[in-house]
C-alpha cells in the first residue's frame, strides 16, 4: 500500500479491456488537481495490467498504487452482461480491501474523464450519516422525457422494489463512507440480493445497490457524473461537469467505431500520445458527429429535466441549482 498518510483513496477497478482507460482517468485527475490529497488505487488482477505500464512516466506511477485482486471466487457465479465482466463487481469490495486508515473512498468507473477541478471536494463532503453518495441515473431522469424507454425503466425500477418517485442512482461514481458501509454490511446485502434475484438486476451491482440502499444514499449533482443524454442536451455550459461519463458503447477510445463528437475521442488520443500505448490512438475511419440541433422533443425533455434538478437538494451544489 502507499506510503503517504492520506485518509482518502480514489479508486478504479478495471479489467484488461479497461486498464488503459483507467490510466487515462488517473492522468485526468492529476491534471486537474495535481495535489489532490488522496491515493489513487487501481484494484486489478495482475493479468489486467497492460504491457508497457512499467514504462509510464515515473511521476505518474508514483501516484498510482496497483492493489492485487484475489477474491474472484466470491463473484464467479454473479450474472454478467454484454459489456459487463466480473470486474464490475470489484467496487463492492473496496471498503474491505483498502487499508484501515482510509475513511473516505471515491470510486470512479474507468469510462470516465475528469475535465474540471472539483473532485477533491468529494473527499471531505459530509454524507449526512449515509454510507454512500452518488448521482441520479438517466434511468430515473428519462421519466421526464416520456419516451420509448420510460415505461421500460419504470418497470425495471419497480422490479427492484423502488417506488416510481424514488430516485435511482448510477454507481459509476460512488463517494463511500468506509466505516458506515461496513457497519451496514452493504457489500454482503448487495451480493445477497444479486444471488436471490439475478433476473431483476439488469444493471448488475448497480441494481443491487439501489435495491438495498433505498432512502439511504445522498444525491450528488450531474456535475459529478455527466452521463448519457446529458451530453446530448446542450447542458455542458450550464452544468459545468467535473466528470464526464461515457456510459454507452462504443467508447471514445474505440477509435475505429466511435461515432460521437470527435472532441471526446481526442481526449484519449491526447492522453495516450506520450505513453507506451500511443499506437492505439488511431484517427477516426469515418466522419464523426458534431453536436446536432435539439429536436422539439429533446428541447422539452431538457426543460423538464432542468426544472426537476432545480427542485432537488444536491450535496455538492447550492440550492436552486442549476
Amino acid at each position: 500500500m502507499p506510503h503517504r498518510e492520506y485518509r482518502a483513496a480514489v479508486c478504479l477497478t478495471p479489467d484488461a479491456r479497461y486498464f488503459k482507460a483507467a490510466i487515462v482517468v488517473a492522468r485526468s485527475i492529476l491534471a486537474q488537481e495535481p495535489d489532490i490529497p488522496a491515493d489513487i488505487v487501481i484494484l486489478c488482477d495482475g493479468s489486467d495490467v497492460a504491457p508497457g505500464y512499467d514504462a509510464l512516466p515515473a511521476d505518474l506511477r508514483a501516484r498510482i498504487t496497483l492493489l492485487p485482486w484475489a477474491r474472484s471466487s466470491e463473484i464467479a457465479a454473479l450474472p454478467l452482461g454484454r459489456h459487463v465482466t466480473h470486474a464490475a463487481y470489484r467496487r463492492l469490495f473496496l471498503p474491505a480491501l483498502l487499508g484501515e486508515r482510509y475513511r473516505r473512498i471515491v470510486y470512479l468507473d474507468s469510462d470516465m474523464v475528469v475535465v474540471r477541478p472539483g473532485l477533491s471536494r468529494l473527499l471531505t463532503l459530509s454524507l449526512a450519516n449515509r454510507p454512500v453518495a452518488a448521482a441520479i441515473d438517466m434511468i430515473f431522469l428519462k421519466d421526464f422525457e416520456d419516451g420509448p424507454l420510460t415505461a421500460e425503466f419504470r418497470a425495471y425500477r419497480a422490479g427492484l422494489g423502488l417506488p416510481l418517485d424514488r430516485p435511482y442512482f448510477n454507481s459509476g461514481l460512488l463517494v463511500i463512507d468506509r466505516d458506515l458501509w461496513r457497519e451496514q454490511a452493504v457489500t454482503e446485502r448487495a451480493l445477497a440480493f444479486l444471488a436471490a434475484a439475478p433476473a431483476r438486476c439488469l444493471f448488475h451491482d448497480q441494481s443491487a445497490l439501489n435495491a438495498v440502499l433505498q432512502n439511504n444514499w445522498l444525491p450528488l449533482s450531474p456535475r459529478t457524473n455527466f452521463m448519457g443524454d446529458f451530453q446530448l442536451l446542450d447542458l455542458e455550459t450550464r452544468i459545468a461537469p467535473i466528470v464526464m461519463h461515457f456510459v454507452n458503447h462504443p467508447k471514445p477510445w474505440h477509435f475505429r467505431d466511435w461515432a460521437g463528437e470527435d472532441r471526446f475521442a481526442q481526449i484519449y488520443r491526447d492522453w495516450l500520445a506520450d505513453t507506451p500505448w500511443a499506437a492505439d490512438a488511431l484517427p477516426s475511419s469515418h466522419a464523426l458527429r458534431e453536436p446536432a440541433p435539439l429536436t422539439p422533443a429533446f428541447t422539452a425533455f431538457r426543460e423538464r429535466l432542468l426544472a426537476y434538478l432545480r427542485t432537488q437538494a444536491f450535496a455538492d451544489t447550492a440550492a436552486g441549482w442549476p
